[in-house]
């Protein structure tokens, strides 16, 4: 079950697991290790992220109508994601993933805009069309980061 964020934001890894690696005796050890190792390396960038925007979904939700709470909390969802969207794109991904994760950080950035937007609303209607934007596109990033996950061999556990 995936964490969620009250406001629709979300960093969406439904769980994790790794290929198995092969025989040290075999001639693709060494890249398999590297490989999981990279897989590795994303899931906790990921995880830690959806552990982050936990939190920020506690305060959002205690905020109850305060709107210096509510932008303050944005500001922190916007810079948790583009925390993790920079962290992403330095990892040292193989060529052939460049376009999943270019596509998996641009989400990312997305979603970090839309709460940088949500930390400069003030009424109501304003905080409703962040959510909005928020929760559409959420869809897009969980797209990409599942594109990301099947690059790394690393299987979604429902």
């Amino acid at each position: 079950m995936p964490p969620t964020l009250a406001v629709a934001a979300v960093l969406a890894l439904t769980g994790c697991s790794g290929p198995s690696a092969p025989s040290a005796h075999t001639p693709t050890s060494t890249t398999t290790t590297i490989h999981q190792t990279l897989a590795q390396q994303y899931t906790t960038l990921v995880a830690d992220g959806d552990h982050q925007l936990q939190s920020l979904s506690k305060q959002l939700n205690a905020a109850n109508g305060n709107v210096a709470a509510i932008q303050s909390g944005f500001r922190a969802v916007s810079s948790t994601y583009r925390g993790v969207a920079n962290s992403v794109q330095a990892l040292p991904f193989p060529a052939a993933m460049h376009q999943d994760v270019a596509a998996m950080v641009a989400a990312l950035n997305t979603l970090a805009d839309d709460a940088t937007q949500g930390a400069e609303s003030v009424t109501a209607a304003e905080f409703d069309l962040v959510f909005t934007k928020l929760a559409a596109h959420q869809k897009t990033e969980v797209a990409a980061n599942t594109k990301v996950n099947g690059d790394l061999g690393i299987s979604s556990i429902n």
